[in-house]
């Protein structure tokens, strides 16, 4: 019945959708310590984190990616995308909302609280670590070139929604009844949508089951002619690949794909020196140091928010610009956003009367947001996806988002330490020097990606191998 009633873009948006509210429900993974730290460190909580155990109740999701990465690139390969996030997403929703049993007066009275939170921290963190790589890769292999841009960028969208719904969270609700509800309204209807949603058909096809992959091909691709050229890139893809992980590991001996999974996760790498992890983790604290004069919570929910909107404007960009020029535009609103908020830490560090800007860190970290939200952030994924040729793409989704995890995670559990030695004046001039490492990455290495089909990607790659010397970008 789906199959008679469903056209090529509904079963696109379909699976882009669902697949886009399961990367919510992960990202309340990271958000959640911005809603629940807060109140847990309040004097009549019944939580008691020491002071590290609250840095690795905020940061242990991202310790997990780094393995977790990897193996869910491979068990991709495996598995297929949509049989393993259906069977994945249920354990991460009960891993969630298992935190509110620490609000409980008998689980509080055996003295494991802070055990069981920190310990659900560690079974969320590993699930989403091994979801992650196939959210990207999923969308990106079952749309078609016109809209795998748009539909890849609605990932970052709702990622965005994730952090919303933990900010708002945290000014509405208790953290016990938000660690209930915030998976109740992403990951549910999410697998209800997985279940109604086809395979990646460039999966099937590299799994030999070209049969299938051509009839999926025909369901979600709106021309014959573009179902036989993804297939005719998949099939040949799959005679350049071996099923052993030896095999694949030698494909990035050749130059071509090692410079394109170098290059995917600089893309990461260079993202997460902005910033932005402890940012979303850390809002509301930066906001009490700020001592704006609006309530912290609040004043996250308003970054939040414009973050949501300016996804979606991003999206359209992705649609309609130069992934290069994104890019650049992007990290130049975010260097002048966390320049401006160094400038102004660095004021009040020195003793100088700030009280008639304390309106600044809330307005540029908006900009900030701006930037990230309607270029870096949606763009980055998008991109580092993109560059990947066809035989390399799951073992460089595996080491870009191992690249990805290690750098988030050694910034934002580090960031306490480093804010205590240099201040939160030096710690956004580092993000800023990030921010500026970024666009000079863009201008100069980064290859432009909008509207190439996959062969178009794996041929840039080649022709760059053979004229490296000569410096010619194509």
């Amino acid at each position: 019945m789906m199959g008679i009633i469903m056209t090529p873009r509904s079963r696109q948006t379909l699976t882009a959708i669902s697949v886009g509210l399961l990367t919510t429900g992960m990202m309340t993974c990271w958000g959640f310590p911005s809603a629940s730290l807060p109140q847990m460190e309040l004097p009549d909580s019944e939580i008691h984190f020491t002071s590290e155990e609250a840095s690795w109740f905020a940061t242990v999701p991202f310790l997990m990616l780094i393995p977790g990465s990897l193996i869910g690139s491979s068990a991709y390969e495996w598995l297929g995308a949509r049989r393993t996030l259906l069977f994945l997403s249920p354990i991460l929703c009960c891993s969630i909302m298992s935190m509110s049993l620490a609000s409980w007066s008998v689980v509080q009275s055996t003295g494991v609280t802070e055990t069981l939170l920190l310990a659900s921290r560690v079974v969320q963190g590993s699930i989403a670590a091994f979801l992650i790589p196939f959210a990207t890769v999923y969308v990106y292999e079952i749309s078609d070139q016109h809209l795998r841009g748009t539909f890849t960028s609605m990932v970052e969208i709702f990622a965005t929604g994730g952090f919303v719904l933990c900010y708002l969270a945290g000014g509405l609700l208790s953290w016990e009844t938000a660690a209930i509800l915030l998976p109740l309204i992403t990951l549910v209807p999410s697998f209800i949508g997985l279940f109604f949603s086809l395979e990646s058909p460039l999966w099937l096809a590299r799994k030999g089951r070209e049969e299938e992959a051509s009839e999926v091909l025909s369901l979600v691709r709106c021309t014959k002619e573009e179902a036989a050229s993804d297939l005719k890139t998949a099939l040949r893809d799959t005679e350049a690949e071996a099923p052993k992980c030896s095999e694949s590991l030698k494909l990035l001996t050749k130059k071509s794909n090692a410079l394109a999974v170098l290059m995917s996760s600089s893309i990461l790498i260079m993202k997460e020196l902005s910033g932005f992890s402890v940012l979303s983790i850390y809002i509301v604290h930066i906001f009490q140091a700020a001592g704006v004069g609006f309530d912290p919570t609040w004043s996250s929910v308003i970054v939040g928010v414009t973050r949501l909107i300016c996804n979606v404007l991003g999206s359209f960009m992705l649609h309609n610009f130069r992934r290069r020029m994104i890019f650049i535009f992007g990290n130049i609103l975010t260097t002048l956003s966390t320049s401006a908020i160094a400038t102004f830490f660095y004021f009040q560090s020195q003793s100088v009367d700030v009280s008639r800007f304390v309106w600044l860190p809330l307005a540029a970290l908006v900009v900030h947001m701006i930037g990230y939200a309607a270029g870096v952030g949606p763009c980055s994924w998008t991109a580092a996806v993109e560059v990947l040729p066809g035989p390399v793409r799951s073992i460089g989704t595996g080491i870009y988002s191992t690249s990805y995890a290690i750098t988030a995670f050694i910034i934002s559990k580090t960031y306490p330490n480093i804010r205590d030695a240099i201040g939160l004046h030096g710690v956004f001039w580092l993000f800023s020097g990030g921010c500026v490492g970024y666009i000079i990455m863009a201008i100069f290495f980064l290859p432009e990606t909008k509207g190439k089909s996959l062969q178009d990607i794996e041929d840039y790659w080649e022709n760059k191998t053979r004229k490296r010397n000569t410096r010619v970008h194509v």
